[in-house]
């Protein structure tokens, strides 16, 4: 509604301007009308006044009846001085023979502009005033003149004209302050507009993050507030495909980092079936693993896609699970024994208390731990060793290895970071496995925690509880420990 006041002051405005120029123009159109009014009454007066002088005349004719020329013009002199006074001229035998006005008059000027005017009878400037003239030509038996009366309407111009300057300034002035508003009204008015059209034409070329502003409280808010709304909109749709189209570029890396596991142990054990000769109960516990990992691929293929937030059928969320965590080791060291054997690397695992269990989707767990399996194998070296500890606080992944520097510490979880990418290419890593583990952490509203020393190994801590697991000052005693194992199995 504000808006449409705002038009509507803006029509008044033009009605405005639109009505003083009407009023200077019904001035100019009045001081026509005046004249004509006053000329109707000065043609009365004047028919009147002839009347009244030809009685007097013919009166003199009769008196005058065996008189001379001369006596008859003096009797019309005398009859016109008496009935006109000094408010006209009277012209007989081609001259002026009587005009005690204070103008001289032209009888051929008067004749022509009569003639030119259809009739009318014409208004001259004697002397720098405006003269109103009526004149009548006579002939007859008893007189032949031309008989001028005159009124001066200068005083009528110079009021009209006063009027006419007075609403001319009054009109300029009411134009300005119309005008000045006016503009003002349609710069407010226009302005936002202007900036829409603006935003709009940023956003065309890609710039999402334009708004325009929302301090008005009319329509032209609301647009505006429309107008963010949708831009905002567009701003999150635009940001949402980015993450979508990163997702599925780290899907497509999660899933062939996943994929390499199970399909090197399932690939193990189909050689093992196919050149070794195995006892029935080897064979079916063979046969067994490559089954259970076959189906946990299928499994892992739609978990993925649930982490990357790309799986669009109906998402059932975690399978959470009891999960009894002595048990669930004794399988990961099954799963890796056969990767982990081929370099010579030896794997503990510890769980107390032995009876430890958790609820966790029991494939997203594996899949957490065989990548941290993963990267331990290969961080460490030929003979090494790798040790899984589970505890009611925490589960703990720790390695001999080559450890992390720490300027990389703290970005070895984002996607596609690798500390080395030239060994990491080499031993078929992709920088997303300890990513993985965050997103598997986070799902879980677990904390993932990294320490490590460069030469000496690193530790990784899953705290099962959200707030997070400290150790107690154990790492640079288990430091100890660690490098003298290392030392023993070196001299060994």
């Amino acid at each position: 509604m504000k808006l449409f006041r705002k038009i509507f002051f803006q029509a008044i405005l033009g009605f405005l301007l639109i009505s003083q120029f009407t009023m200077a123009y019904f001035l100019y159109a009045s001081q026509k009308q005046t004249l004509k009014d006053q000329r109707k009454s000065q043609e009365i007066i004047f028919i009147d006044k002839f009347r009244e002088f030809n009685r007097k005349v013919e009166e003199s004719s009769k008196l005058l009846k065996n008189s001379d020329g001369e006596g008859r013009k003096l009797a019309a002199i005398q009859a016109f001085r008496e009935v006109f006074g000094n408010n006209g001229a009277f012209y007989q035998y081609g001259e002026w023979v009587y005009n005690e006005t204070p103008y001289e008059f032209d009888y051929t000027g008067i004749s022509e502009a009569e003639v030119e005017n259809n009739g009318e009878v014409p208004i001259q400037t004697i002397d720098g005033r405006k003269v109103m003239i009526t004149f009548i030509q006579t002939s007859d038996s008893n007189i032949q003149a031309g008989i001028l009366y005159y009124q001066d309407v200068t005083e009528i111009y110079q009021r009209t004209q006063i009027l006419f300057l007075k609403g001319f300034v009054m009109t300029a002035f009411i134009l300005i302050a119309a005008g000045a508003v006016l503009r003002k009204s349609l710069y407010a008015t226009m302005c936002p507009l202007l900036e829409l059209k603006k935003a709009a034409r940023a956003i065309s070329e890609g710039n999402y993050h334009v708004r325009v502003s929302e301090s008005r409280k009319d329509e032209l808010g609301e647009l505006a507030a429309g107008f963010n709304h949708m831009a905002g909109t567009i701003q999150e749709n635009i940001q949402e495909l980015t993450e979508i189209n990163r997702k599925q570029q780290q899907m497509l890396g999660s899933l062939a980092h996943e994929l390499k596991t199970p399909m090197t142990a399932i690939m193990g054990y189909a050689d093992t079936l196919l050149t070794v000769r195995l006892s029935d109960q080897r064979r079916e516990q063979a046969l067994q693993y490559i089954q259970k990992e076959c189906s946990r691929l299928s499994r892992l293929s739609i978990k993925l896609l649930e982490l990357t937030g790309l799986y669009e059928e109906e998402k059932s969320g975690l399978n959470l699970q009891n999960c009894q965590i002595e048990n669930f080791l004794i399988h990961i060291k099954g799963l890796t024994g056969f990767t982990l054997k081929e370099k010579g690397i030896q794997l503990e695992i510890q769980c107390s208390p032995p009876n430890l269990q958790k609820m966790a989707d029991v494939d997203l767990l594996t899949s957490f731990v065989l990548n941290l399996v993963d990267n331990a194998g290969k961080a460490s070296d030929n003979g090494g060793k790798i040790r899984i500890i589970a505890g009611d606080e925490a589960l703990i992944v720790e390695d001999q290895g080559r450890g992390i520097a720490p300027e990389d510490l703290e970005r070895v979880t984002e996607a596609f970071y690798m500390v080395d990418k030239s060994r990491s290419r080499k031993e078929g890593g992709a920088g997303l496995g300890l990513a993985l583990c965050k997103e598997i952490a986070d799902l879980h509203n677990w904390k993932l925690s990294i320490e490590s020393k460069p030469g000496k190994g690193t530790r990784v801590i899953l705290s099962w509880l959200q707030s997070g697991y400290q150790l107690e000052n154990t790492w640079q005693k288990d430091s100890v420990i660690l490098e003298a194992e290392r030392t023993d199995s070196t001299s060994v």
